[in-house]
This record gives structure tokens, C-alpha cells and sequence, in this order.
């Protein structure tokens, strides 16, 4: 985990971008140029959650993803290679 937060070089090949903010940045300039549905994905998660009420939040949450100005950080399986669950603590502290 030291060695991910320090960007330790025998890692590199194992993300696109730096761990930095700098990093984010130059992903979401990347993302950028992405075609996205933002409509679709918007009618489909109301959809999915239809039968739960949203908060004036989330409500508020789930239509900020209509902007192009907004992105999520997703993950998915790599998180696994740094000890599964407690991964997601490591990243809540750091």
C-alpha cells in the first residue's frame, strides 16, 4: 500500500495516472472526450431505484450527473490486490 501511495515506479504500469491530483485532473481531461449518455444513465439508475425514496440530496446528487462537468470514480475488482475490504479504509484515511 506504501508503495501505491508513494507512486513507487514498479507500480506504473498498473494505473494510467498519477496518485495525485494532478492525476485525477489529467483523467478527467481524459474522460472528457468520452461519449457519454448522461441521460440514459440517469433514466436507468431512477428506474433501478424507483421503488426507494431519494433524499432532496440525492435526488440533487443523481441529477448533477446530467453536467458535463461531473465525474464519479468507480472501482471494481482492483481493489482486491491491496487486501480487498480493508483497501477501502486505507483509502478512507488516506
Amino acid at each position: 500500500m506504501s508503495d501505491y501511495l508513494s507512486a513507487n515506479e514498479q507500480l506504473a504500469n498498473f494505473y494510467n495516472y498519477p496518485v495525485n491530483i494532478d492525476g485525477i485532473k489529467a483523467a478527467i481531461t481524459a474522460r472528457q472526450s468520452f461519449k457519454t449518455n448522461r441521460q440514459l444513465l440517469v433514466n436507468e439508475l431512477t428506474n433501478q431505484y424507483q421503488n426507494i425514496p431519494f433524499s432532496t440530496k440525492q435526488s440533487a446528487n443523481l441529477n448533477s450527473l446530467l453536467s458535463n462537468k461531473t465525474f464519479t470514480i468507480t472501482t471494481a475488482h482492483q481493489p482486491n490486490i491491496f487486501t480487498g475490504p480493508l483497501y477501502f479504509i486505507y483509502k478512507i484515511i488516506h
